[in-house]
């Protein structure tokens, strides 16, 4: 046998009690949601983030190449420190 309460037999403080509960569960998915889209925005930063630093040490890389070079050294020890200052905001 069920715990459950026959249609029938629900009475109007029940169904305010259910209605309570359905309003209690969506405000908990949108409170969910919410959080779902904190972390996608926090993923796509992150992701941002590592395809900068990667850039920056494929840059790097190519500076050291550069330094190698006569022609070029003075470019490769400018944008040494160029990578190597600190952004202004």
């Amino acid at each position: 046998m069920s715990d459950r309460i026959r249609l029938n037999d629900l009475n109007d403080d029940q169904l305010d009690a259910l209605y309570g509960r359905i309003a209690e569960l969506e405000q908990q998915l949108a409170d969910a949601d919410a959080v779902h889209d904190d972390l996608d925005h926090t993923c796509e930063a992150v992701a941002g983030r590592d395809r900068a630093e990667a850039a920056i040490a494929r840059v790097r890389a190519l500076a050291t190449q550069w330094a190698v070079l006569r022609n070029h050294g003075s470019a490769a020890t400018e944008l040494r420190a160029a990578l190597d200052e600190q952004p202004t905001t």
